[in-house]
């Protein structure tokens, strides 16, 4: 039960201020150099791939900063600290997602070198289906962009009052915007200030919150209020946090977004070879996996700071998305300027990327809706003047909604979960092209149709189970025992008394309805959809004709069985039939004929 307890702002001191001005002034730099003095983006190649010819190292930690979101680095450590540690399991999905990244899709748009993604759809199948693709990409996105900076607003409402929170967050679009106006190279060298930033933020202060206790007590800590969760065999869909629902699901969203969507795209075709572009995933793979456990640690630090007395509880915040600053605050009365570098890592995530959706989000508008229009005879510094106006404009858009929306709760789980229904539609219809030689346009629109009916109908049944509380997402135990304690290290003395063994958790209930199902399997559900009623209906309605279809819109497994089969054919048109007699007889004579002629002459 909560108490009365007063929840009062943890505000920056002078120091952490200070630090906070010199990263923004080395944002602002960054964008002055790109837009003002390196004034190199003046075609579409150079503002949406930095010229292709960057290096691996800043490629690497740009696709590595655009993992690192606000959201991970706030929702990973409350994640673990609520339902334990079975997030780790993310690391094997991120480690087959690059393997599949990199045999089957990479290849592809590789070769093919397209301004947009969505091209590729035209080519494969037709108009209408990149259009569809396209729409669904850039409604998702605009749905999704303002969220982005409002779950760092909540922690900055923590650390000043709401209103600096608010303008704080407004600052961050700007800069994100002016930012993605300078194009792929001033983004990638935010990513590069994130990534330092983020490491920074996640394993200082878990380290440091280790001083006290150790990490030994900290394993007894978790073991004994059951966060260390290695394998979680549940196989309820309604359970998000279990192991089949973080590797499949999250594989899912992942390949979606590490090896199709357009922000990634653009970074890895800013290498040259194909080769660098597998080193760079490769490195990103290993860099998020080091982030992830990074923030698992942070997660099992404040579990072992806060087990005997839980802050929301307690009333000492109002909600778990503000858990991360309190822990930092209570931190820095002994670790003073501990919170600052954490808050400012969030910022400069949040930039980078707001920055890289807002980048990609224009270049999909412009190559989908607006080049079509234009003359052919337009110059590349006209369209890319384009592209830099629709950056202005989309980061207005969100500038608007972020200072004039006062919640964006419902709206943020929406949006989550319209992105995953746009993600697996997406992913199926390319992997549909990709993969599947036979799939043709038909069987491409109506898979793309049933599986947004279907998981539409699924996150509405969601949105509703949730309303009406017969879906929840149930955590572990939560105690208050400790609270008023005035001594720390007294806590951590009595604290397994109070905790509850594995054995006495809440038995979980039994999947009742698919309205049930955890809006996390919305990609995987989507993406099956599409290929189960694709391929057949691709069969149904005729074979595309795969002889007539360039080679390079399929995947090297793909090719080799179409290599394969057109040898196959070719060697049996040649093979040598049984002659007939009466030919053999016909030859003959009109040989001597010809001999005859010969002597003749």
């Amino acid at each position: 039960m909560k108490n009365s307890t007063l929840v009062y702002p943890i505000y920056f001191n002078v120091a952490e201020y200070g630090l906070f001005g010199i990263i923004l002034g080395g944002i602002v730099a960054i964008i002055i150099y790109f837009n003002v003095v390196n004034r190199k983006n003046k075609t579409v190649a150079g503002f949406l791939f930095g010229g292709k010819n960057m290096s691996i190292f800043s490629v690497s930690l740009g696709l590595i900063a655009s993992h690192l979101t606000s959201i991970t680095l706030l929702g990973v450590p409350v994640e673990i600290y609520l339902r334990g540690t079975q997030y780790w399991a993310s690391a094997l999905s991120l480690i087959l997602v690059t393997i599949l990244t990199a045999v089957i899709y990479l290849p592809v748009f590789h070769r093919l070198q397209l301004s947009s993604s969505f091209e590729y759809l035209e080519i494969r199948f037709s108009t209408h289906t990149r259009t569809i693709a396209a729409v669904l990409f850039v409604v998702s996105k605009l749905m999704l962009l303002p969220i982005v900076p409002y779950v760092p607003m909540l922690a900055f409402r923590l650390v000043t009052d709401p209103l600096a929170g608010r303008a704080t967050a407004v600052v961050c679009v700007l800069c994100a915007t002016f930012t993605a106006v300078g194009g792929l190279q001033a983004i990638v060298s935010i990513g590069m200030l994130t990534v330092f930033l983020s490491l920074a933020g996640t394993a200082l202060p878990a380290g440091l919150a280790l001083l006290p206790m150790g990490i030994k007590r900290m394993w007894e800590i978790a073991s004994h209020g059951d966060r260390l969760v290695l394998y979680d065999p549940d196989p309820e869909m309604a359970h998000h946090t279990s192991f089949l629902t973080v590797t499949l699901a999250l594989s899912t969203n992942w390949l979606w977004k590490v090896a199709l969507s357009q922000s990634s795209l653009q970074k890895l075709q800013a290498v040259p070879t194909i080769a660098k572009a597998r080193i760079c995933l490769a490195i990103s793979c290993l860099g998020v996996i080091l982030m992830k456990l990074l923030s698992c640690l942070l997660g099992l630090a404040m579990y072992a700071w806060f087990a005997g007395c839980d802050p929301l509880l307690s009333g000492q915040i109002k909600k778990h998305e503000q858990l991360v600053p309190q822990f930092l605050h209570s931190l820095s009365s002994m670790f003073p300027g501990i919170c600052g570098i954490f808050i400012i890592a969030i910022f400069s995530a949040t930039t980078g990327c707001i920055a890289s959706t807002i980048n990609s989000v224009s270049g999909v508008i412009f190559e989908e809706f607006i080049r079509p229009w234009m003359p052919q005879s337009t110059s590349e510094l006209a369209c890319c003047k384009i592209m830099k106006l629709l950056c202005v404009l989309v980061g207005t858009y969100c500038t608007g909604v972020v200072w004039c929306a006062r919640e964006l709760d419902r709206l943020q789980h929406v949006a989550f979960g319209v992105t995953g229904v746009t993600a697996g539609t997406l992913l199926g219809l390319f992997t549909l092209g990709i993969v599947f030689s036979r799939a043709n346009c038909s069987g491409a629109l109506s898979g793309c149709l049933l599986s947004l009916l279907l998981c539409g109908w699924l996150l509405i049944g969601a949105e509703n189970a949730l309303a009406s509380g017969a879906l929840t997402f149930q955590g572990k135990h939560l105690a208050t025992t400790g609270c008023g304690k005035v001594n720390f290290t007294h806590v951590l003395v009595n604290l397994t008394s109070s905790l509850p063994s594995a054995a006495n958790q809440i038995p979980t209930k039994p999947l009742q309805s698919l309205f049930k199902i955890s809006f996390t399997y919305c990609p995987f559900a989507g993406v099956m959809s599409v290929l189960l009623i694709g391929v057949p209906m691709s069969y149904l309605t005729g074979k595309s004709r795969t002889e007539s279809i360039n080679p390079d819109v399929f995947c090297p497994l793909t090719q080799s069985f179409l290599h394969k089969s057109q040898m196959r054919s070719l060697t049996e048109s040649l093979e040598v039939r049984p002659p007939d007699t009466q030919e053999v007889y016909e030859a003959l004579d009109e040989a001597l004929k010809q001999l005859k002629d010969v002597i003749d002459r």
